[in-house]
């Protein structure tokens, strides 16, 4: 996943755990709303400047905004490993099982 998405992604998640939609944090930022969309979507990466206001407005720090680890659940994680396993031939499919087993 590029950076831009996995920004995108942590920034969309911070503003909803803050309970804020878009436009109300393009206010606080003073951007337009449709600048907060395509952040979010990563059509467009904020500037050194917007990522400093945006930190500010949520209340977090720059490695608040940047910390890129995945939380996942227990959904989330068979449903990823469940498409690594059908991409994989036999062989590599059956080395993993025997890992697997091993755990």
């Amino acid at each position: 996943m590029s950076l831009k998405k996995v920004f995108a992604s942590k920034l969309k998640e911070i503003r909803k755990k803050r309970g804020l939609t878009q436009e109300q944090l393009a206010e606080l930022v003073d951007v337009a709303p449709r600048h907060i969309s395509f952040i979010e979507t990563a059509r467009s990466f904020p500037s050194s400047d917007l990522i400093e206001r945006l930190c500010f407005a949520l209340n977090i720090t720059y490695s608040d905004l940047f910390d890129f680890k995945e939380e996942l659940t227990r959904e989330e994680v068979l449903k990823k490993l469940s498409k690594i396993l059908e991409s994989l031939d036999n062989k590599k499919l059956n080395y993993l099982y025997k890992m697997a087993c091993e755990l």
